[in-house]
């Protein structure tokens, strides 16, 4: 059984990382996802590129939403601070973030989160493999939709314990470089000039 501690600037530091990882992958599809036609052949390559870009943003994100005892995780992050150091309106915040990111959540969301972790992305599960069509019957928020809106709502409870140790902080929303879809869609642009004449 693990003890209880408090989390400390690194470790929100580490949960910020993969918030902003999750975040510049995420990007990265959605760009790319929208410059689809001039990404040109081969079309599987592109597909599978931007698999990969959404897979690893929802594997970043389940992490964070991890509920592991020895994980570092929102989670356990909320349930280290001391709630009797708190006021009347911080201890409903904490209460309302401890709701959101506890294994048994009521969000719809975080709920959709955990069922992709368990059915898709950290076991395959049987039934999400033969009948996918029933699983996202079952689990209807779109992965987009989970990564944005989950990311966001990340950020914003770091932040929020942050401040309770004293600190404004505001952690890095992309990694650096984000931009650089572009100079792909711009080498290609190149390529098929080049490939013409």
């Amino acid at each position: 059984m693990s003890l209880k501690r408090t989390y400390n600037d690194e470790e929100l530091q580490v949960l910020a990382n993969e918030l902003t990882r999750a975040n510049t992958h995420i990007y990265f599809a959605r760009n790319l996802r929208l410059n689809y036609e001039q990404l040109g052949a081969p079309n599987d390559f592109w597909k599978y590129t931007l698999d990969a870009h959404s897979s690893i943003a929802l594997l970043n994100l389940c992490r964070v939403y991890d509920t592991h005892n020895d994980g570092i995780n929102l989670f356990n992050c909320l349930e280290s601070i001391d709630k009797n150091a708190l006021d009347q309106a911080k201890q409903t915040q904490l209460n309302t973030y401890i709701a959101l990111c506890r294994p048994q959540s009521e969000n719809h969301l975080v709920k959709s989160l955990r069922a992709w972790r368990n059915k898709i992305i950290a076991h395959y599960n049987i039934e999400a493999a033969l009948n996918r069509e029933g699983f996202d019957k079952k689990n209807p928020d779109e992965p987009e939709e989970i990564l944005r809106n989950l990311i966001e709502t990340g950020f914003k409870i770091l932040e929020w314990c942050s401040s309770l140790h004293g600190k404004v902080t505001t952690y890095q929303k992309f990694a650096p470089g984000k931009a650089s879809y572009k100079d792909v869609l711009e080498c290609l642009q190149i390529c098929k000039k080049l490939k013409h004449e």
